[in-house]
């Protein structure tokens, strides 16, 4: 199984180059791109609301991919939910920060590109600003196998960013100005299109997929990154996810 390296490098050098310089919890929100513990909670509380209005209950089996220090875990935490929680990154001392923050939670450091669940699993698999740092063959290769491990009806949502929203193209814009300069980019900022993710999706079996604008408050705080929730196909006469 290809082995993710391109975000390594520069992910674990970062961490440790924070951890040099301020305290651990500073550290380990300013890693994810917080500037201060209350966006790092309000964040997290908002990314919450997403997944209860998307249909998370008590008692499901979720795996987090991109967990990073637990941004979204520690808002579970808050929120009162209980259930199965797995959640999986590239860098060690993230993952070290979610489980001591996180008591009862499982995550694990995992730099290839497949799950780290069994075939037909997971009631629900989520990863927010992910797909935004890996190549497109990479996100392909998540779909499936965030397909694998899905139950029958399970649910996958996750974030990206699109040429179409005027507020993304800024990060596109910065990019090519970096690009023309001396210095050498940290890490990939991947743009995907929404046909992509719609050909992605009935190619892999998945249902159509809905969108959410970065904008849309209408169900919950607003994401900025847009936002997508597909299923995988319940059989004839299986349960609705959520139901």
């Amino acid at each position: 199984m290809h082995i993710i390296t391109h975000s390594f490098d520069h992910n674990e050098m970062l961490v440790e180059q924070l951890l040099a310089q301020f305290p651990l919890e500073i550290a380990m929100y300013k890693a994810i791109g917080c500037n201060s513990i209350e966006e790092y909670k309000n964040t997290g509380d908002g990314h919450v609301a997403v997944l209860k209005h998307e249909g998370l209950k008590n008692g499901m089996r979720i795996y987090d991919l991109g967990c990073g220090s637990g941004r979204t875990a520690q808002a579970l935490v808050r929120s009162g939910w209980h259930g199965e929680y797995k959640g999986a990154d590239i860098v060690h001392k993230l993952v070290d920060y979610l489980k001591e923050k996180c008591p009862g939670y499982d995550a694990a450091v995992n730099r290839k590109l497949n799950l780290l669940a069994e075939n037909n699993s997971l009631d629900m698999v989520f990863h927010w600003s992910v797909f935004t740092h890996l190549y497109i063959e990479e996100c392909y290769i998540y779909l499936q196998e965030v397909m694998r491990t899905l139950k029958p009806g399970g649910r996958l949502l996750f974030s990206f960013l699109e040429l179409e929203d005027e507020r993304h193209r800024k990060i596109f814009a910065d990019r090519i100005a970096k690009f023309k300069g001396p210095d050498v980019w940290g890490h990939l900022d991947t743009f995907l299109h929404r046909d992509w993710i719609r050909r992605w999706a009935a190619e892999i079996g998945f249902t159509p997929p809905r969108f959410t604008d970065g904008t849309d408050g209408a169900h919950h705080p607003p994401f900025w990154q847009t936002l997508v929730a597909m299923d995988k196909p319940a059989p004839p006469g299986g349960t609705v996810f959520g139901a």
